[in-house]
């Protein structure tokens, strides 16, 4: 893999995470109240994938004997999950 590449693919994961880079040109003077700017700032919201999301409420459906909110279909019916 090329240093390009290597550096691309850091790029995808930090932007699954919430991350992006920001490069800026700035007068040398201000470069001390710039970084403690940027590090003052909170890091991004965890992602969250609305796949998960459903999965969550299927669990809970199956879990609860509910199988019409999503839990039911094709082997549903073989019993509980322990």
């Amino acid at each position: 893999m090329t240093p390009a590449e290597r550096k691309a693919a850091q790029r995808r994961r930090d932007r699954l995470a919430g991350w992006t880079e920001v490069t800026v040109r700035i007068d040398a003077n201000q470069a001390e109240a710039v970084r403690t700017y940027a590090a003052s700032l909170p890091p991004p919201a965890p992602p969250t994938d609305p796949a998960q999301l459903s999965l969550l409420d299927q669990l809970d459906a199956m879990l609860s004997g509910d199988m019409s909110r999503g839990g039911g279909g094709e082997g549903a019916a073989q019993g509980s999950l322990f």
